[in-house]
């Protein structure tokens, strides 16, 4: 049975990461409609802003304890987030209002709460969230209907949308489980394993599809975490214990944390080409990073 502290750390987490993720997705998607789409980009741009309610609300609330490690683990503002959102901004001629110098001198400066007092809040913002998941989702089901039925046009990939559904998906259902007052099982760190790890390969594989042809070697190794993950995702499937596997998942997270970090700077030096706005690997970076803070916290269980 979770305590007020717990509902309250864990909820604020996912918030941070997760409706940051949903801003990601609604900016990625507003860029890849023609103008004759323009209400499918003002759909997404609403989504965005409403992820942005809940991210100012998470950090408002939260203490000095909490937002040290959301800055430490890096699950919420990279070392790169300015960066690619900047370059994002000038390619695009768009400004995505993500105010990331504003949210550290916050973040910075946080003092303690009392986890009783505050829990109304928590609950409130989570049953918030729970409105903007579900109104994303039924977003990205429709723009997908639509492509599949010739009726709607995306630079995106048809698959992508099914990544964002899915990775809003494990957003959801980790709420529900926070509301429901239940701890962590065997069972459900599992499923959030399976489900991280296939995520990871997700975007690995669209990293594979995003890079122009001559990145030979960017996209080899691109292909290499593909299958990496997927072998790993299968042995999860396969062993009841898991404990086994824990280390190589680790090593595996890191070592795909460091080819990405390599893309990422090549992009930044333009000396690499990608056919997706530049903030799109920021959000595949805090994937890694929100998965290995996953890894990390759940050693403490």
């Amino acid at each position: 049975m979770l305590t007020n502290k717990d509902i309250y750390y864990e909820s604020l987490v996912n918030h941070i990461y997760f409706a940051g993720t949903i801003r990601s997705f609604c900016t990625t998607i507003g860029l890849t409609f023609f103008k004759n789409n323009q209400d499918y980009i003002d759909r997404a741009i609403a989504l965005g802003y409403k992820a942005t309610d809940v991210i100012k609300e998470s950090i408002l609330i939260m203490n000095k304890e909490l937002a040290d490690t959301i800055l430490s683990s890096d699950v919420y503002i990279t070392p790169y987030t300015k960066e690619l959102d900047l370059l994002t901004e000038g390619l695009f001629d768009i400004n995505l209002f993500i105010g990331v110098d504003k949210d550290l001198e916050i973040l910075k400066n946080k003092t303690s709460v009392n986890y009783d007092k505050i829990i109304d809040q928590v609950n409130k913002l989570n049953s918030d969230s729970l409105e903007l998941i579900n109104e994303f989702k039924e977003f990205v089901i429709e723009i997908k209907n639509n492509l599949e039925s010739g009726k709607l046009f995306s630079y995106l990939y048809m698959d992508f949308f099914n990544y964002m559904f899915d990775e809003i998906s494990v957003y959801g259902r980790d709420i529900k489980r926070i509301e429901s007052k239940k701890d962590y099982t065997e069972f459900y760190l599992r499923e959030f394993t399976y489900y991280f790890n296939e995520l990871l390969r997700s975007s690995a594989k669209y990293i594979r599809g995003f890079l122009d042809t001559n990145e030979g070697e960017y996209f080899d190794k691109a292909s290499y975490f593909v299958n990496a993950f997927a072998s790993l995702t299968e042995k999860y499937l396969k062993n009841k214990d898991n404990s086994s596997l824990k280390i190589e998942t680790e090593r595996l997270v890191i070592n795909y944390k460091e080819y990405l970090v390599n893309v990422i700077e090549s992009l930044l030096e333009s000396k690499t080409y990608l056919i997706t706005p530049p903030s799109t690997l920021d959000n595949f970076l805090t994937n890694i990073n929100v998965y290995l803070f996953i890894l990390n916290y759940t050693k403490k269980l």
